[in-house]
């Protein structure tokens, strides 16, 4: 069978069967896509080989980020954990014979993610910083840095979010996150604050929650889903905010979601608390957490007893 309808058949097969998120759709047509590029759309399964292989990795290597530099080692595996899955895929359909072991495809080694999280001094300044003169953007920026830092939401949760999901008068409301599994989010007094000053101040009846700078009236638009504020719109606001404020390490939104979980374990949160709270189905993948806080125990340590 060749490759290009082999790879129809696995999105099928990830629409139907498995219920794959479109992000989850999104990324693995982006590698399937880089892999059939360097393979040949028309190979057969059986003709794929590990030189077809080498050169993929060849390919992944040439990558660079939007700084000109190689991409880290953590892009590279979401573009090689698909390849890997399809593999697995065309063998247990038995979609044709010899086909390259998926256990062939060797992901890249990576260093342990920074958990760190920003400083209470950095956080105050990414709060506080007042640098945009349009009133309605201004106050949606600071909404967003609250709600990402106070909630622990991810990216592309905070960017579904919808007006009719959040309540602020019970300062809860639930999402639906990875993996397709919902959970609750509690909101502070000061997130209430921050979203119901955004809120009064949009005269529009929209249902996202954050909405871009568009201005074009559309006749055809009706609650509002094309001025939904995109995920690069929001990655690209948290960096260049940090940026002016003069924070050197990167800002993401990400990050803000780690000082959330530094900061509730420094606080003394359990760790059940906090699982429930990011939304993790292991609590191994929250126990990351766990080594920066440690660190902070044996500063405490040496500072004291040495």
């Amino acid at each position: 069978m060749k490759f290009s309808l082999a790879r129809e058949k696995y999105f099928r097969y990830l629409v139907n069967i498995k219920d794959a998120s479109k992000y989850t759709i999104k990324n693995y047509t982006k590698a399937l896509e880089a892999f059939g590029a360097v393979i040949g759309e028309n190979t057969h399964l059986s003709k794929i080989s590990m030189d077809h292989l080498d050169s993929f990795y060849d390919y992944l290597f040439g990558l660079k980020n939007r700084r000109g530099e190689p991409v880290s080692a953590n892009t590279k595996n979401l573009y090689l954990i698909p390849v890997r899955s399809f593999l697995k895929f065309c063998i247990k359909r038995d979609l044709d014979q010899n086909i390259l072991a998926p256990e062939k495809i060797e992901l890249s080694k990576y260093k342990a993610r920074d958990v760190s999280g920003l400083t209470l001094e950095e956080l105050t300044m990414l709060r506080d910083f007042s640098g945009i003169k349009n009133k309605i953007i201004a106050a949606r920026d600071a909404a967003i840095i609250e709600l990402l830092y106070s909630t622990g939401l991810r990216i592309a949760e905070l960017h579904s979010l919808n007006r009719s999901q959040v309540n602020l008068d019970l300062k809860e409301f639930t999402v639906l996150g990875k993996g397709k599994k919902y959970r609750t989010v509690f909101l502070t007094d000061r997130a209430v604050e921050k979203l119901q000053t955004y809120f009064d101040l949009r005269t529009d009846n929209f249902q996202p929650v954050f909405l871009n700078a568009k201005t074009r009236p559309d006749e055809f638009e009706t609650a509002g889903e094309s001025r939904r504020l995109s995920t690069n719109a929001i990655e690209n606001m948290v960096r260049t905010r940090a940026i002016r404020v003069g924070i050197t390490k990167p800002v993401t939104p990400h990050k803000l979601r780690h000082t959330f979980a530094t900061h509730l374990l420094r606080n003394g949160a359990d760790l059940r608390s906090v699982q429930e709270m990011l939304g993790h189905s292991n609590i191994s993948t929250t126990q990351i957490y766990t080594h920066v806080v440690n660190a902070d125990l044996k500063a405490a340590h040496k500072k004291f007893l040495n």
